[in-house]
């Protein structure tokens, strides 16, 4: 799939461009299957490579396009997601000196943006798509002015007007209105 062969990297490093089905890589894949996600467009990876010792510096950028439900009137619109990232790639994780110091945290590698590979090459097929799932819109919205779902008879506003009668007796709240409160004195 989506790899850097480390024997290819030059001295100018390595550049890696190419398209992918979405449902090819297994994260994306089982993303698709959970959620009300689609992806719509393959995804395109630009990544520039570079070697420092056994160091696999990586920068590079993402483009695809989700299929999405609205959080406000749950219709399915095209979210466009462009990610540019880093990751450091190492062969093996770096040994932690033991401190005794109770400020020291010790980080993990998925904090740090690295990845281990093993072998002669380094896959980015699960880091591409976890920025990918990470760019993902956490409320999509069709559009800021969307107006959503009647909360009675369930109507998209953005489409008819509600059709429903709002009577304030139902509404438990409006004998708040019928309150009078006395006037405060200064």
């Amino acid at each position: 799939m989506l790899q850097i062969h480390i024997g290819s990297i030059t001295d100018e490093g390595v550049r890696l461009d190419e398209r992918v089905d979405a449902l090819t890589l297994p994260l994306l894949g089982a993303v698709s299957r959970k959620e009300d996600v689609r992806f719509i467009s393959p995804v395109h990876v630009r990544v520039h490579a570079t070697l420092s010792g056994e160091t696999v510096l990586i920068e590079g950028r993402i483009d695809t396009s989700a299929r999405v439900p609205c959080s406000r009137c749950l219709e399915p619109f095209t979210s466009p997601l462009a990610i540019d990232f880093f990751v450091t790639a190492l062969s093996q994780l770096p040994s932690m000196a033991d401190t005794t110091d109770a400020q020291d945290v010790e980080l993990e590698a998925a904090d740090m943006n690295v990845i281990v590979y093993s072998g002669e090459s380094v896959a980015l097929d699960d880091e591409v798509s976890q920025q990918i799932i990470m760019a993902l819109p956490f409320k999509p919205l069709c559009r800021d002015t969307c107006k959503g779902l009647c909360s009675h008879c369930g109507a998209n506003l953005n489409q008819d007007a509600c059709r429903c009668q709002q009577r304030e007796e139902s509404n438990p709240f409006a004998i708040l209105k019928t309150l009078s409160l006395p006037k405060k004195e200064e």
